[in-house]
């Protein structure tokens, strides 16, 4: 769920451990590895893991703004739900799938990119940027179709930052 990662940059992008260590003071008791996983699984993440998660975010000092425990569980909570109707509906149609290659999916991929080169540009390690434009590459197949000249530069980037390991 995007929604999680947005909680996570709003709270200040706190480690793994640090959440994890809160979540045992709230007797919430997520382990490191569940985090990780509830944060980076494709899939739907399990309910209660959520919920666990979104309020030992939301109890961590906040960065960018005051957050209020029932108001973002409930917006988690009803987001997850539409999500879980989604996985149960039939696959859109090829037009439907096609015109989901516009608009959105290009947002989607500008953020990508974007996230990338500020990586790049902030020079963290060359093998944490060339995952991010695989990442790119990856996504900009997903969304725009196989072999997008997005894509292509995307790898061709990452390609460069694994050169330069």
């Amino acid at each position: 769920m995007d929604s999680l990662h947005e909680l996570h940059l709003d709270v200040g992008r706190p480690s793994l451990t640090k959440i994890a260590e809160k979540s045992k003071k709230t007797d919430r008791d997520l382990s490191r590895s569940t985090i990780a996983y509830l944060m980076s699984e494709p899939r739907l993440p399990d309910f209660d893991g959520m919920q666990k998660l979104v309020a030992v975010l939301v109890e961590l000092p906040p960065v960018s703004r005051p957050m209020n425990l029932d108001t973002t569980l409930n917006r988690f909570i009803a987001l997850w739900k539409e999500a879980a109707k989604a996985e149960n509906s039939p696959p859109p149609s090829p037009l439907v799938q096609e015109l989901t290659k516009t608009g959105n999916a290009y947002l989607k991929v500008a953020a990508a990119y974007q996230r990338a080169e500020k990586l790049e540009a902030n020079a963290v390690s060359a093998a944490m940027v060339a995952t991010e434009w695989e990442y790119v590459a990856e996504r900009s197949d997903e969304l725009l179709g196989e072999g997008h000249l997005v894509a292509a530069e995307a790898r061709k980037r990452a390609d460069s930052k694994r050169a330069d390991r």
